[in-house]
């Protein structure tokens, strides 16, 4: 039997998801690229089966989706080394965690072919794991003597698709406040408050500690900011479209946040910081990107550009941002292995 293992993170609580118990509320309600990857997996014949391990120092049950007489398993454990099943085809290691390395250090043949995908500061191992190929998100992350390919994301086209809506906003900032060292808040307050040519523009923001924003949004004399406050995933596409632009600000110690494929492929235009990561593929269609000292003025670009962009967008959300084409090209580079 060919098995595909994610290790999707440390964390010990149950994520919004894990409420749906069917396959199909399953895949039209999780907006998390890195678990419905393995179900297209399934569903091409790659695997025969899928383990999604997490982290829980209480007994939980298995959640599990067939997928064409194929079992796709969500199964809690209270320590990554203490896995006692047969030898995976592939295991597959989200976001870099220590718990991650003192498995594989633990037991080093018990995974298959490692493929490593860190985040922020945990671009690469950092407690000593070893992995056979390493998965970036940006072309700056490369460096000589690691054997790295670069991994394709999108999101789910059930959730994040264009809509014929009236737009009632200038843009849409989708950012979380209790990150204030990676989302570019400042930057974002400093530019928008301090233009006479921004600071009119209506701004709906979603995202946590709204308290935060709306002060920061005060005191930046940015009268026409909302604030919607945390959303879930199908409000945030409506808000994008009724939007004129998507804004990502994130700045190089960020991950490569999903947000940016999730503006994409709700159609809307995003305007994207120089240093904010993601694959060069992604920036051809759709995006504006600007170094900071010019954020004025291409956010002035974007308002007349928006309507070019939007018409390029809808032809990469049928090709190049397909959940199919986006997958493909991740399977056929691990092939190569």
């Amino acid at each position: 039997m060919r098995s595909f293992w994610l290790f999707r993170s440390n964390l010990k609580i149950l994520e919004r998801y894990h409420q749906y118990q069917d396959l199909q509320s399953f895949k039209e309600n999780c907006h998390d690229y890195y678990l419905l990857f393995p179900i297209w997996l399934l569903e091409k014949g790659y695997f025969d089966e899928v383990i999604i391990w997490r982290l829980s120092d209480e007994s939980i049950p298995d959640i599990i989706f067939d997928v064409n007489g194929k079992s796709y398993i969500q199964r809690w454990v209270r320590s990554f080394k203490d896995i006692q099943l047969p030898l995976p085809e592939i295991s597959f290691f989200r976001g870099g965690f220590p718990e991650y390395d003192e498995a594989v250090l633990d037991r080093p043949d018990q995974f298959g072919k490692k493929l490593y995908l860190g985040a922020g500061k945990r671009l690469f191992p950092q407690y000593g794991g070893k992995y056979d190929l390493y998965l970036l998100e940006d072309e700056h992350d490369f460096v000589a003597g690691k054997k790295a390919v670069p991994f394709y994301k999108t999101a789910n086209p059930h959730i994040f698709k264009p809509l014929n809506l009236e737009k009632e906003y200038d843009v849409c900032w989708p950012c979380n406040f209790s990150q204030m060292k990676y989302k570019g808040q400042e930057l974002f307050f400093n530019t928008f408050g301090g233009c006479p040519r921004l600071v009119d523009l209506k701004i709906i923001h979603c995202g946590n500690n709204e308290d935060i924003a709306m002060k920061m949004a005060k005191d930046s004399n940015l009268k026409n900011f909302q604030t919607a406050g945390s959303v879930d995933r199908k409000t945030l596409n409506k808000l994008l479209n009724k939007s004129k632009f998507g804004i990502n600000l994130s700045n190089k110690n960020d991950g490569c946040p999903r947000v940016s494929t999730e503006i994409l492929m709700s159609g809307t235009p995003l305007l994207l910081r120089k240093e904010t990561r993601l694959l060069t593929y992604y920036k051809r269609k759709g995006v504006m990107i600007f170094p900071d000292n010019n954020l004025i003025r291409t956010a002035i670009n974007m308002l007349s550009e928006c309507d070019k962009l939007r018409e390029d967008l809808k032809s990469a959300i049928k090709n190049e941002l397909s959940f199919d084409i986006v997958n493909m090209m991740n399977i056929k580079l691990w092939k190569k292995m």
